[in-house]
């Protein structure tokens, strides 16, 4: 009897290892409307003589619920339950887990995937963690011991997380500091969009902005296409110069633009002015408000005085800078006085026309007289011998040119302008010429 039971267990065990080895698996039925696992390995066969525990070796893969899963090699411990050892791949849709050690439970459709390092790639997003759980049928994993997510330019971290396959969304729980090109954030819970890059921020968030800006929010959003961000709970914005409170707030970035509702208080403390109101606008640069709905603004400036109240159904507020508007009235001046010098040296550099005193022509008329350019006062227009003068207007052109020409004795060449005999003193302390043209005397000898 006992040699026929013997007998029995080989031969199932060769039909079993025949079976896997021609990839054939009969259809898996349902029990309790719950899908059996699929699966085919080159070798099955099992552990021991007369034990229902199967093991699976050899291009070994596995299907349930649409999520293929490849390994080194597999032990069946039921029809519903699978544990994998080595290269360890599951597969569903986008989504791609590797680790080294993974138990499958078909009754609760579970994956749990053990590493030192277990990676999660979906596209451009990649998950680490250390241990992760992943339901086959509503596309969801999960990580509690710690885990990073990188999506392009983005890092995600946080201690606990839920990875949504379907929605390409993460919900990182619990310690979270998310960082990019934009912002740096820490809060108690982010939900972000690895397609869009948008999140989601709940309790104690905590945002520094690339230009040293700093948020607070209860609750709010990030949208990266506008730069915007949306507080909707006890809002606070921080910069260099202002101070902002509001329940809720929007904040474009980009624009440094803020709009603010409910319960808001503006405090510049560069201008000195605090303002309140229950909806309000404003600008970083350069500084403008609107308020609306009970505003209120108080300036505390004690260089002009005493504080000073104001209020109104609605206010503008706006910033003159007068350092900017001296610099540029100081800029305007320096540009006219630099034209005006431009202008002045133009008009006193010396002009010889085409074909008067080019360089190695005697400086002579045709008459033998010399030829020497008019000289103004210092600093003034200089004017070419020969040339219109103000002042000669009327005479002939020939008498305008010798007076023209005329000039102090000892600025002129050797033998020019000779004294006459008797003649009166010049200014310059020698005789004044003759007549001129025809009339002109010679001294004698």
């Amino acid at each position: 009897m006992r040699r026929i039971v013997s007998i029995a267990v080989a031969a199932l065990a060769v039909a079993g290892v025949f079976a896997a080895r021609s990839g054939m698996r009969q259809p898996a039925p349902e029990e309790g409307g719950k899908k059996l696992i699929d699966l085919k390995s080159d070798l099955m066969g099992p552990v021991a003589p007369g034990d229902s525990v199967v093991f699976l070796v050899g291009n070994f893969a596995a299907q349930h619920n649409g999520a293929v899963i490849t390994c080194d090699s597999a032990v069946r411990y039921s029809d519903m339950r699978i544990e994998f050892f080595g290269n360890v791949l599951i597969n569903k849709n986008t989504t791609y887990i590797y680790g080294d050690r993974a138990e499958y439970d078909g009754e609760l459709n579970e994956a749990r995937v053990y590493s030192d390092i277990v990676k999660v790639v979906d596209g451009d997003a990649t998950l680490y963690t250390y241990k992760f759980l992943f339901n086959t049928k509503k596309n969801i994993g999960e990580f509690a011991d710690g885990g990073v997510m990188l999506n392009r330019e983005n890092l995600l971290e946080s201690v606990r997380g839920y990875y949504y396959a379907d929605t390409k969304e993460l919900i990182a729980v619990d310690r979270v500091e998310m960082r990019n090109d934009e912002y740096e954030l820490k809060g108690d819970s982010v939900v972000y969009n690895m397609a869009t890059d948008n999140a989601f921020f709940f309790d104690r968030t905590n945002i520094w902005n690339k230009d040293g800006d700093y948020l607070y929010a209860d609750r709010g959003s990030y949208d990266k296409a506008d730069t915007l961000y949306i507080v909707t709970r006890n809002g606070y914005i921080l910069t260099e110069k202002q101070e902002i409170w509001s329940d809720s707030l929007h904040y474009y970035r980009a624009e440094d633009h803020v709009i603010l509702r409910r319960d808001l208080q503006l405090d510049d403390a560069e201008h000195k002015v605090i303002a309140f109101g229950d909806y309000g606008e404003y600008w970083k640069e350069p500084g403008n408000a609107f308020l609306t709905r009970r505003p209120a603004v108080v300036s505390y400036d004690l260089s002009q005085g005493d504080s000073l109240f104001m209020c109104a159904d609605s206010m503008y507020l706006f910033t003159i800078n007068e350092n900017a508007l001296r610099r540029a009235a100081a800029a305007a001046k320096a540009d006219s006085l630099t034209r005006l010098k431009t202008d002045s040296a133009l008009l006193g550099t010396t002009h010889h026309p085409a074909g008067e005193l080019p360089e190695g022509r005697p400086a002579a008329d045709s008459l033998g007289s010399p030829r020497v350019p008019a000289a103004g006062p210092a600093g003034g227009p200089r004017f070419a011998a020969g040339r219109f003068r103000p002042g000669f207007a009327g005479r002939s052109g020939r008498r305008s040119a010798r007076h023209a020409g005329r000039r102090c004795p000892e600025s002129l060449p050797q033998g020019a302008g000779r004294q006459v005999e008797g003649g009166p003193k010049s200014r310059c302390g020698q005789g004044q010429e003759g007549k001129t043209g025809g009339d002109r005397q010679k001294t004698p000898g």
